[in-house]
């Protein structure tokens, strides 16, 4: 998969747009079924963090489209950090078509560690 759905600062004009306009490719308004929550921990507190769920109402975000992810993943991975997990999702473009694209989401394991110190 070549392509990236963003919902956060990642998105185009918003504070880290230029992580991703530095690797270039195209972007298409898209929208995933999820919850966004917003962090109240750790390094990205106060961001936002999306939760998968299918029966969830849509996030509005944009399609990051680019051959050159598979060489910046490990770049994006370590972007994200450790409360982030790169998934595969069920995406929704603009035009209706429903495609997989990878997005990057709350890590519930990251989360539960947290809630045990």
């Amino acid at each position: 998969m070549n392509q990236l759905f963003v919902y956060g600062t990642l998105c185009p004009n918003k504070p880290n747009a230029h992580i991703l306009e530095q690797i270039g490719g195209s972007w298409t308004k898209a929208s995933v079924r999820g919850v966004i929550h917003i962090l109240e921990w750790g390094p990205d507190k106060g961001l936002k963090a999306l939760e998968l769920d299918s029966q969830a109402d849509w996030v509005e975000g944009y399609l990051f489209s680019t051959e050159k992810l598979a060489e910046n993943w490990q770049m994006l991975d370590d972007f994200e950090g450790f409360q982030y997990q790169r998934v595969s999702a069920d995406i929704k473009l603009e035009s209706g078509e429903h495609i997989k694209a990878w997005t990057y989401q709350l890590n519930a394991q990251a989360q539960a560690s947290q809630n045990h110190n």
